[in-house]
């Protein structure tokens, strides 16, 4: 179900014994949850009735005797199921769960009692059977992070909603800074309609000044640079960042992944994988998979392949203390650009 579908109904009463939030946006998932909680808990919202479980750290059995036990003053409650890693493929640093109890309940749910099941993740794993029961009685709603034309058409609609104006180029601008990712869009937008006040006016200027570049979005420029050996533009690129109190051993995190991004994105095209393939496969945003799709094409992806190994290693010399992790990263720049590397 659409998430305004899932809103519509709770304003009009309609609210089920069990829904799964399936998708991992953050924004879209607070929307529900605090409609819900207005809607189902109204005025009687407090500590007794609204409880949070860590699915990583607590056992399902004990949820599942808070969501039966009646309550002492017949109040609802709202009991919310975060981090359900035993729903999908990965049991990896979670405590091993036994779903026998959620699937009894799933036949008699509780009287007075919402359980929302938070299933972050871009997919559960439709084999298991608590999966497949859960479709045929829990109420799904769709929190998946939105394709690019769908968060414009959003934050068209929102601007609108605040009575704001905004131009066209301000909009591609602001889009383009947030990566199209719909919470930090909602972030940004608050602050620039803030920013603009009465004027209730955005223009390209204003987006320049108050949606700073991320963090990712430099590292592609400064990735960028290094390919094409701009040892100058990426050397002055990389002392902004560091300028602007980013610490070097992130910066080169994040170098290392975008070099692993794009030899992944390289073989994967080689296999005939299109754009949404390879965002599902890697576990990135699409918007990522685009740009960076957009920029490898004149790489070579040998050379791709060699920057990577030397970031690696670079890594693990700066871990074991062997480089300082300034001058490394800055060595590793010139060395690269100057076509050594690849000898």
């Amino acid at each position: 179900m659409e998430l305004q579908k899932a809103l519509q109904a709770l304003n009009n009463g309609q609210i089920d014994p069990i829904y799964v939030l399936q998708g991992p946006e953050t924004y879209l998932i607070n929307r529900f949850l605090t409609a819900i909680e207005g809607q189902f808990l109204q005025e009687d919202a407090n500590a007794m009735n609204y409880m949070s479980f860590d699915m990583e750290e607590d056992s399902l059995a004990d949820v599942m005797v808070e969501a039966n036990t009646i309550s002492f003053f017949n109040e609802p409650r709202l009991i919310l199921m975060r981090q359900p890693a035993f729903l999908t493929g990965s049991q990896k640093n979670t405590i091993k769960q036994d779903d026998t109890s959620l699937l009894e309940y799933l036949d008699n749910p509780a009287d007075d009692v919402v359980l929302v099941i938070v299933a972050d993740y871009e997919s559960l794993d439709g084999r298991k059977k608590i999966v497949k029961q859960l479709k045929k009685k829990a109420t799904f709603v769709d929190t998946s992070v939105m394709a690019e034309p769908q968060v414009k058409d959003y934050m068209q609609r929102y601007v609108a909603s605040e009575g704001v104006d905004m131009t066209r180029e301000a909009m591609a601008l602001f889009l383009k800074r947030t990566n199209y990712q719909l919470s930090q869009s909602i972030r940004e937008m608050d602050k620039l309609i803030l920013y603009v006040g009465g004027e209730k006016r955005i223009n390209q200027r204003d987006a320049d000044l108050l949606v700073t570049p991320s963090l990712d979005d430099n590292i592609f420029h400064l990735t960028d640079h290094i390919m094409r050996q701009d040892s100058a533009a990426a050397l002055r690129l990389y002392r902004e960042l560091i300028a602007q109190k980013n610490q070097p051993i992130a910066i080169l995190g994040l170098l290392q992944s975008n070099f692993r991004l794009y030899t992944q994105i390289i073989q994967l095209k080689k296999a005939g994988y299109d754009q949404g393939s390879m965002a599902e496969t890697i576990g990135v945003h699409p918007y990522r998979i685009k740009m960076a799709g957009q920029s490898i094409h004149p790489y070579s992806p040998n050379l791709l392949m060699v920057g990577y190994m030397k970031l690696i290693e670079l890594d693990f010399d700066i871990k074991q203390g062997k480089v300082d992790q300034h001058l490394g990263i800055e060595w590793f720049i010139l060395d690269f650009c100057s076509g050594r590397a690849a000898s």
